[in-house]
């Protein structure tokens, strides 16, 4: 038997050992794993907000997230209202809840919980990587592209993106837990895949499509056999989870929008050039954005990543074609969601939703000749190489998401045709730099002048500089066209200066109807019942109020009751 030897140079940092015989091993790969995890994305903790969802699920929905009781109603509700919703993803309400019991509304708990759930996935899935037969180098190295690639960060540093990291920790569980079953037939791996994938499904509506992904998978081991009574019992199992989410689902109050054939027929060739665009950010990660838009993303990367998958799969000496199909079929499947999503639904291509399908990616890129054909020394030192590149983009690629401003100008930089993100961009720095602000208001209006909140914001514009009929017809517009509950607030000053004080008194009404909390309306509300001398509503308001132990100042509280100032 050959002495072994240790191979001391540069590689001696990442732990990496070389045998007489060519063949590099690597200790404690999961340590390594971690380490370099916690270092490239630890600077994501002084994070602040995006203001793109993440202040509605921690500080708008901080009454919610306070109630313990709430981690079984987030099974009967939507995501972002009880009714109102389409999206159905309990686990991440749930997510949320159990950050708010550890962190309460301090952001740096929510950026740290991310992490952690990138973590855990990256552990995961170097564990899967080895579960598929690849050798602990290679699952090593693959697994540390996906730790470090500069397309993912955004499911890590926006802290709505934790829920494609949590759809892959409990899809890679499911997927880890479905094989060793295949291999040993044992009720415990088939009970813990069948959890994994239930919980999969109740994180995001895509988990659907990781089951079949899964079974391509599958094939490439050699000992399944898809006909087996063993996979026919595994089959069951992901029907009877299937099942009962959908069971669970149906009970819930969220609206059904069917998606018309029509719709889906226009839209799917013109969606399906996303896969191209995902290519060339997967291997040219060269044109990142945080607010990516289909027609506003260039195909050059995605086709010069095809031709060269194409050629390094071509030359590739020792390729599984099993692996490769598995691969793609991973990619394609998971991705299908996208490829009939409405536009009107939601028109950005976000990066963080490449999470779970690269790993199909990765599966490829283990059959090509830069794991097959080179010595696994060149590889390594190949792929470390591409890692260093890519942690720098994604160091740089980080700080977009640091704070609003930084989020919203990165936003514009890359879709500058975005009447969202221009309007959004406008509002944060209206105070700051007025001018540009107001330039890109209207701009955003000229694009979208339906926009979502466009009006609203022009609305509020036109108010600060007292032009209180611009004001109004904007305002009108926006509740018109979104109904956006703020709105009415403002409606109610523009009706007071017009000296409609019934009109602004039924406009404060119906704001605090929806948020019943506000201590400035609650005071506007009791001032406009007084001037309109409906004293005996007030007093009803006030008793209310105390009952409910909200404060009222006792200032109105004596105006109510007619009592004078001494």
């Amino acid at each position: 038997m050959a002495a072994k030897t240790t191979l001391k140079e540069t590689t001696s940092s990442s732990n990496l050992n070389t045998e007489s015989k060519g063949h590099l091993a690597i200790s404690y790969p999961l340590v390594i794993l971690a380490a370099i995890v916690a270092f490239l994305y630890m600077g994501s903790l002084n994070f602040g907000y995006t203001d793109l969802d993440d202040t509605i699920f921690i500080k708008e929905t901080q009454a919610y997230n306070e109630q313990f009781s709430n981690l079984l109603h987030s099974f009967h509700r939507g995501v972002f209202s009880e009714s109102n919703d389409t999206y159905y993803r309990p686990l991440l309400l749930d997510s949320y809840v159990i950050n708010n019991a550890l962190s309460e509304t301090d952001v740096k708990g929510y950026h740290a919980m991310n992490l952690l759930f990138h973590l855990l996935s990256v552990l995961l899935l170097f564990v899967l990587f080895k579960k598929v037969g690849l050798d602990k180098l290679k699952s090593f190295l693959l697994t540390l592209l996906f730790a470090v690639h500069p397309v993912l960060s955004q499911a890590v540093v926006w802290i709505p993106g934790r829920n494609d990291t949590i759809l892959a920790m409990f899809a890679f569980g499911f997927v880890i837990c479905a094989l060793d079953y295949i291999r040993t037939q044992k009720a415990q791996f088939l009970l813990a895949q069948f959890v994994c994938l239930l919980a999969a499904l109740f994180t995001k509506e895509t988990a659907l499509f990781v089951a079949p992904a899964c079974l391509m998978l599958c094939f490439a081991l050699p000992s399944f056999n898809w006909k087996d009574r063993k996979s026919f019992v595994l089959y069951g199992t992901w029907v009877l989870a299937i099942a009962a989410w959908f069971m669970i689902r149906s009970m819930a109050t969220i609206k059904n929008d069917p998606i018309q054939l029509s719709t889906l027929a226009r839209n799917f060739p013109m969606r399906l050039s996303l896969t191209i665009q995902y290519l060339g950010k997967i291997f040219l990660p060269f044109n990142l954005s945080v607010f990516p838009m289909l027609n506003e993303t260039s195909y050059v990367f995605g086709i010069l990543a095809v031709m060269g998958l194409g050629v390094l799969l071509y030359v590739s000496k020792a390729r599984s074609k099993v692996m490769i199909f598995a691969g793609f079929s991973w990619f394609m499947l998971i991705l299908f969601p996208l490829f009939i999503l409405p536009s009107a639904l939601n028109d950005q291509d976000f990066e963080h939703r490449l999470y779970l399908p690269i790993v199909g990616i990765l599966f490829v890129l283990s059959q090509t000749a830069l794991f097959q054909n080179m010595k696994e020394r060149t590889t390594a030192m190949v792929v470390v190489a591409i890692a260093i590149l890519f942690a720098g983009i994604n160091v740089m690629h980080q700080q977009q998401f640091s704070n609003p401003i930084s989020f919203w100008t990165g936003a514009v930089k890359t879709t500058p045709n975005s009447a969202y993100a221009n309007m959004m961009l406008a509002a944060r720095i209206n105070e700051s730099d007025p001018t540009r602000g107001d330039q890109l208001m209207r701009n955003a209006y000229q694009l979208n002048p339906n926009e979502k909140y466009v009006n609203y914001y022009l609305g509020k514009v036109f108010l600060e500089k007292n032009n209180i009929d611009s004001a109004e017809r904007y305002l009108l517009a926006e509740l018109k066209g979104s109904a956006y509950f703020d709105t009415y607030f403002l409606m109610s000053r523009v009706a007071l200066e017009k000296r409609d004080s019934l009109a602004s008194l039924n406009y404060m009404q119906t704001y605090l109807e929806k948020d019943p909390g506000n201590s400035q309306a609650m005071n506007n509300y009791i001032l406009l019942l007084c001037q309109t001398n409906q004293y005996d509503r007030a007093k009803t308001f006030i008793r209310k109020k105390q009952q409910e132990q909200i404060a009222v100042p006792k200032a109105l509280v004596d105006l109510v009751n007619g009592v004078l100032p001494k």
